[in-house]
């Protein structure tokens, strides 16, 4: 039991988190090599969407703010234009490269 007005022992949740974060780089990977070769349907601008808005709401608890700044980023290109865009894919392979840099963190 932890003392009142101690901090909460968040390591167990932050060990889920960044299993997590391993399986949503394969999963954005695989998102956006359908962008990037143009086999992106309908279903692969939702997918990255919902996935960069849990990015977005989470990364920052876990020290990971450019992670969550990047993913804010195609979360709203995607909310203003669903389907691809020119800003896309830069905004994309930024999110991958900072994803990638959380799951070599630790």
């Amino acid at each position: 039991m932890r003392a009142f007005g101690s901090p909460p022992d968040l390591s167990a949740i932050k060990a889920s988190y960044m299993v997590s974060l391993k399986a949503d780089l394969s999963t954005l990977e695989g998102l956006q090599s359908e962008v990037d070769f143009g086999f992106a349907e309908p279903r692969t601008y939702q997918e990255l969407r919902r996935l960069a808005h849990v990015h977005a709401g989470n990364a920052a608890t876990f020290g990971f703010s450019a992670l969550g700044d990047t993913a804010r980023a195609v979360d709203f290109q995607l909310s203003e234009t669903p389907g691809p865009s020119e800003r896309l894919a830069p905004l994309i392979a930024t999110w991958r490269s900072e994803l990638l840099s959380a799951c070599h963190s630790q």
